[in-house]
């Protein structure tokens, strides 16, 4: 049969502009990685100041990212642990299935992703960095709930205006911390399980007028910290009303339906110290948006590290539903051990 020559033409111009595409995203990779290398020569091995020298990036977030499509390489070269963590979401995933768990993942995409701008003028803020969209897709193929907020967070730069992530802290700012929560939330709210906890808890969640915080981030080098100026951040806290303003609630509810899992993500803007403030984190929004606590299992530097906070009898996974697993997607080539998965009672 004879194409008609007008859709032969549409054909080659669609595959040419895939083909300029992969090629662009390989040169953008390129830049990543010659920039990630050259460095390396620096005194400093965490940090990377962009072009816009009040903005800092994580090295091992730009390492990331700088290996572009690492899902199609051998893992052995482009993982610190060596594996390919695929196989152990879908075994958590089955594990949890036999039990009535639902498995969400939530990866927090790269800063640079969201602000290469900042980061290099190399890049075009019109050319979209290679995300890890494919391999999510992979996590969706074998049953787990993916929570994509990348796109959102694009969006948002342009339509909204607010800062999704903090110039000197290696972690989202406090508007996307709530933008997560609500995202979650969203999909688990309307469920009869999810109604009837907010009934019997006796909590009565609320959130707070905006308020401002001055932050000096965890990127500062130690030395400039007292010499740098501060960024200044718009935050609402989440909990329940107390004599003099919002108080915390706790999400150590171990007989909760739902469990959070994950890196600092989990802890930034509701742990306080380091992590920059209490009451305005994820979890804390994710409490007051379905009206009961849930249970949170984190450790800072390593998400995988924090399933040690699941391993747990019967008594525990009783009435379980939901485990919601939130982190950074670098960890996806940067994790050092994925540590063994949990027994869970069937």
């Amino acid at each position: 049969m004879r194409i008609p020559l007008p859709i032969f033409i549409a054909f080659v111009h669609l595959v040419s502009g895939f083909l300029f595409a992969d090629e662009l995203i390989n040169q953008q990779v390129n830049q990543l990685h010659s920039i990630v290398t050259e460095s390396e020569k620096g005194t400093n091995d965490r940090v990377i100041v962009g072009d816009d020298p009040s903005w800092l990036f994580l090295r091992s977030e730009l390492s990331h990212v700088a290996k572009g499509r690492f899902w199609e390489k051998n893992w052995k070269d482009v993982s610190v642990s060596g594996e390919d963590p695929l196989p152990i979401f879908l075994s958590l995933n089955e594990m949890l299935k036999s039990i009535g768990v639902q498995f969400i993942y939530v990866p927090v995409p790269p800063k640079v992703c969201i602000y290469p701008d900042k980061f290099t003028k190399k890049i075009s803020l019109k050319d979209k960095i290679i995300n890890a969209s494919p391999f999510l897709d992979k996590l969706r193929m074998g049953g787990i709930k993916v929570i994509d907020i990348e796109p959102l967070l694009m969006k948002e730069r342009w339509s909204n205006g607010s800062q999704s992530y903090c110039m000197t802290d290696s972690h989202p700012s406090p508007w996307t911390c709530e933008l997560i929560a609500e995202q979650i939330a969203q999909e688990i709210r309307g469920s009869d399980w999810v109604n009837d906890s907010a009934k019997k808890s006796k909590l009565k969640f609320v959130r707070s007028e905006p308020l401002k915080l001055s932050i000096k981030g965890d990127l500062i080098p130690d030395e400039n910290r007292d010499d740098w100026e501060a960024e200044l951040l718009e935050v609402m806290r989440a909990g329940i009303r107390g004599e003099v303003g919002i108080e915390s609630v706790s999400p150590d509810d171990s007989s909760s339906p739902v469990i959070v899992l994950g890196d600092s993500h989990t802890l930034i803007f509701h742990e306080g110290g380091d992590m920059l403030m209490t009451r305005a984190g994820a979890v804390d929004h994710l409490q007051e948006k379905i009206g009961f606590k849930v249970f949170l299992a984190a450790s800072r530097g390593s998400s995988s590290q924090a399933l040690r906070q699941i391993y747990k009898g019967p008594e525990f996974w009783k009435g379980k539903k939901v485990l919601v697993w939130l982190s950074s997607v670098r960890e996806l080539t940067q994790e050092r051990r994925w540590l063994k998965l949990p027994r869970l009672p069937r």
